[in-house]
């Protein structure tokens, strides 16, 4: 059986944790370890908070052959930056799938994925690497999600969006249908894209403007 190791120690990891437990897998296939830091050590009440022991850090701890890895942090550049550290040290990534979300057989989908509780993944949806999904979030059918994504509570890509690599959304966002969203981009809670979000634009609002 496989360990799982979960990377940060914020609130979302904890939650993850939890969620983890009730994950399809979860006893049978892997079970849970521990957490590692990131690159940002917290205060101590924080760590007091954690179900789990601490085990170290991405940069120090001792990797062991059924060591296995989940990252839960939702910065998207610092997800793979902590990502990339593991995979150079030999570290497997696995996704982390709640019981209760949907996953039609014909997606297509990476490593290292989080699916929170009652999350869709749609017909032919498309979904690369280490896309964290929040509670009650999902894609439609034909819409493409690219690596390092993190999309918070109750988002909705709608059915054929394309949405590029490392992008953030605000909880409560949406993508209309056919609308495109490049690479970095930053969508702000409870915004609407209703066509074309440019590469590291950050936008809010219905419709979705560029702000800052």
């Amino acid at each position: 059986m496989k360990h799982l190791i979960i990377v940060g120690v914020g609130g979302f990891s904890r939650e993850v944790f939890w969620h983890a437990k009730e994950s399809i897998g979860y006893g049978t296939e892997w079970d849970l370890k521990g957490f590692l830091d990131g690159d940002v050590k917290l205060d101590a009440q924080a760590y007091e908070k954690l179900s789990a022991p601490l085990l170290g850090d991405v940069d120090t701890y001792g990797m062991e052959s059924d060591d296995c890895f989940i990252c839960a942090i939702g910065s998207p550049s610092v997800k793979e930056k902590l990502v990339r550290k593991i995979l150079q040290r030999g570290g497997e990534f696995i996704n982390v799938i709640h019981r209760t979300a949907i996953v039609h057989p014909t997606v297509q989908m990476g490593r290292g994925n989080i699916l929170c509780p009652l999350v869709h993944i749609l017909d032919h949806a498309k979904v690369g690497s280490f896309v964290t999904f929040n509670g009650r979030s999902g894609m439609g059918h034909d819409a493409e999600v690219g690596d390092y994504s993190s999309l918070m509570s109750g988002i909705d890509i709608t059915g054929c969006v394309r949405v590029g690599k490392r992008t953030f959304w605000g909880s409560g966002s949406r993508a209309v249908p056919h609308s495109r969203i490049d690479d970095d981009a930053v969508i702000g809670v409870a915004s609407v894209v209703f066509k074309h979000v440019k590469a590291g634009t950050k936008v809010f609002g219905i419709p979705a403007m560029p702000i800052e």
